[in-house]
C-alpha cells in the first residue's frame, strides 16, 4: 500500500501544472479581449502582456525541476523504495512548488528563489536516497 502513495504527490504536481495551463489560458483570453494583442499568435518575443508572459514562463518552469521529481518518483516506485521519509519529502516538494507558483505569479522574487531552492534540495535528496537504496 505504501508503494502507491508516492504517486499522490506526483498527481498533485500534475494538477498544479494543469492549473498553470488554465491560468495561462485565462491571461491570454484577457489579453485578446482587451485588445492588448492583435490575434492569437503568442509567439515568444512578441509584445505579450506581462501577466500572460509571466504565466508562460512559469509554465515552462513546470517542465524543468518537476521533471526530475517525476522521474525519481517513478524510479522509487519501480524499486519499491518508498517509506514515510520519501513520501514526506515528495509532499514537501509539491508544497515548495505551490509556494513557487504563488510567488512567481504574484511577483515575490525572494520567496520564489527560496521556494525554488527548497524544491531543488528536496529533489536532490530524493535522488540521493534512490542512489543509496540501489547500492
Amino acid at each position: 500500500m505504501l508503494k502507491t502513495v508516492i504517486l499522490w504527490p506526483a498527481i498533485a504536481q500534475f494538477v498544479l501544472i494543469a492549473c498553470v495551463y488554465l491560468w495561462l489560458s485565462v491571461t491570454r483570453q484577457q489579453a485578446l479581449r482587451s485588445g492588448a494583442v492583435p490575434d492569437t499568435d503568442f509567439a515568444p518575443g512578441i509584445d505579450e502582456p506581462r501577466a500572460s508572459a509571466e504565466a508562460r514562463r512559469h509554465l515552462a518552469n513546470q517542465f524543468e525541476l518537476p521533471l526530475l521529481f517525476f522521474v525519481v518518483v517513478g524510479f522509487l516506485f519501480g524499486i519499491d523504495g518508498v517509506s514515510i521519509l520519501e513520501l514526506s519529502v515528495a509532499w514537501l516538494f509539491v508544497l515548495s512548488r505551490l509556494v513557487h507558483t504563488f510567488a512567481a505569479l504574484s511577483g515575490q522574487l525572494l520567496l520564489r528563489h527560496v521556494s525554488f531552492l527548497a524544491g531543488f534540495v528536496l529533489v536532490f535528496f530524493l535522488w540521493l536516497d534512490l542512489a543509496v537504496r540501489i547500492l
